[in-house]
């Protein structure tokens, strides 16, 4: 207001701006115009005339009540300032000088002392507008209530994301997977196909040759005269059957060539002790001692097996019919001793040696034909040596080899001078037990276990 009244705002500043709506009367014969919709016109202008006065008044009754009462107040004090800077006779003519409608003008304004308040507390509550707007538009939007939740949304958004993307690469690889599985199976399927196709043909061609056979050669074999050393020893079978095979993974098989001998019943002591039933391929007999030790074997539970009773290589491998010579006199002196015949046996110095391999098929095949089971080794206790061997080099001998088989068969020997072996049995048998192997005798329905013949050169 006081800004008006020193001359910041004349009549010529107000008479520029052009706006349209209703016109007041103001003091000092001034006229306003109030705002119609969005735009104002302030006119302010002396000398009113009355008809032009009630002109205005009309047309104010016609603006709606709520828009023209807006105007009116933020219009007011600035026309006050006006009529103060109009009465002020520094700057102004004497008041003397105003027309009567002047005069009546300046005193409206008094008798409505409610209007200048009203129109301050509406620019208060546009300044409060304004500020709250101010501030409402610098909140920081870091740790801000939509900050917040758009982190949530964000974070929603990536936990249902990735488990989605993960499933349809999961499933992506398992359809190749799948398509990769279904390939092979069809390929292995034509594989088959084949191999039943080729194993067909082989049976046809193998009938075939049986048919040919059948009509032809067997039938002359059978109705030739038998190999000449097939009559010897009518008696010389194993007229017993042949049980069913003998389940023995993690089984060990001690056995004892050589015997009997004064070592043998420190042997029989040590295995009864031990509770433990081994075998003894024995030579001879010919003696009281010797069938007394033989008898004493069988009644101990072990078992009493053939091998040889010469133990002379050079005569038992001469021939078919020298081999079965020795063997039957050795069958014999078992059977008169004990009143059992034995059914297994082994060969000396093994199935296959230097001095057997002319005719050590021929031995096999006959041996065989009547009855006889015979069992190589996998494991020795290197006692065999005319050399002096400890007690602890036998028991390392076999326990050290021990853990490669899962079943076992192990050579050692019973004569007069092998003391070293009786020392050693018991460690051997506690050793073989502390690998978790159970010890058991030899009979026919073990399962053979024979050196790789085929495969022998002689030096």
């Amino acid at each position: 207001m006081k800004q008006l009244a020193q001359g910041a705002v004349v009549d010529s500043d107000l008479a520029e701006e052009q706006f349209h709506g209703k016109t007041l009367n103001f003091p000092g014969e001034m006229r306003a115009a109030e705002l119609v919709g969005d735009s104002v016109d302030l006119d302010l202008e002396e000398g009113v005339s009355p008809a032009e006065e009630a002109e205005n008044e009309s047309t104010a009754d016609s603006v709606p009540q709520d828009q023209s009462y807006a105007i009116i107040e933020e219009v007011i004090p600035e026309a006050e300032a006006l009529s103060e800077a109009e009465s002020n006779p520094a700057t102004e003519e004497p008041a003397d000088d105003l027309p009567e409608e002047g005069k009546a003008a300046d005193e409206e304004p008094e008798s409505e002392p409610d209007e200048a308040p009203r129109g301050e507390e509406a620019f208060s509550l546009v300044e409060q507008t304004d500020a709250e707007g101010a501030l409402t538009k610098r909140e920081p939007y870091f740790g801000s209530v939509r900050f917040f939740k758009n982190m949530i949304l964000a974070a929603v958004i990536v936990a249902i994301a990735i488990p989605s993307a993960l499933a349809v690469s999961f499933w992506r690889s398992g359809q190749t997977t799948l398509a990769e599985v279904e390939g092979q199976k069809e390929a292995l399927s034509a594989s088959l196909a084949e191999l039943q196709t080729q194993y067909d043909q082989m049976a046809e061609e193998k009938l075939a040759q049986e048919r040919i056979w059948a009509g032809s050669v067997a039938d002359r074999v059978v109705k030739s005269d038998p190999l000449y050393y097939q009559e010897l020893y009518p008696d010389f079978y194993v007229t017993e059957p042949l049980g069913p095979a003998v389940q023995d993974d993690g089984t060990m098989y001690l056995t004892f060539d050589d015997g009997p001998s004064s070592n043998t019943p420190l042997l029989l002591t040590v295995l009864r002790n031990k509770n433990v039933k081994a075998t003894f391929f024995v030579v001879g007999g010919g003696t009281e001692k010797q069938r007394q030790w033989m008898r004493d074997i069988v009644s101990e539970g072990h078992t009493l097996a053939m091998h040889s009773y010469t133990h002379r290589y050079h005569e038992i491998y001469a021939s078919v019919e020298a081999f079965l010579d020795d063997f039957y006199k050795q069958f014999t002196a078992i059977k008169e001793a004990t009143g059992q015949a034995p059914t297994i046996f082994r060969f000396p110095g093994g199935s296959v040696n230097a001095y057997n391999y002319p005719v050590y098929r021929e031995i096999v095949a006959e041996m065989l034909r009547r009855g006889f089971v015979f069992y190589d080794w996998n494991l020795s206790s290197g006692d065999a040596s005319s050399n002096y061997i400890s007690p602890k080099k036998i028991t390392s001998n076999i326990l050290d080899n021990a853990p490669a088989f899962s079943r076992g068969i192990v050579l050692m020997h019973d004569a007069p001078s092998k003391d070293s072996t009786v020392e050693s049995l018991a460690g051997v048998i506690d050793g073989l037990r502390d690998q978790g192997f159970t010890l058991a005798p030899l009979s026919r329905e073990v399962r053979p276990m024979l050196f790789n013949y085929t495969d022998y050169q002689p030096d």
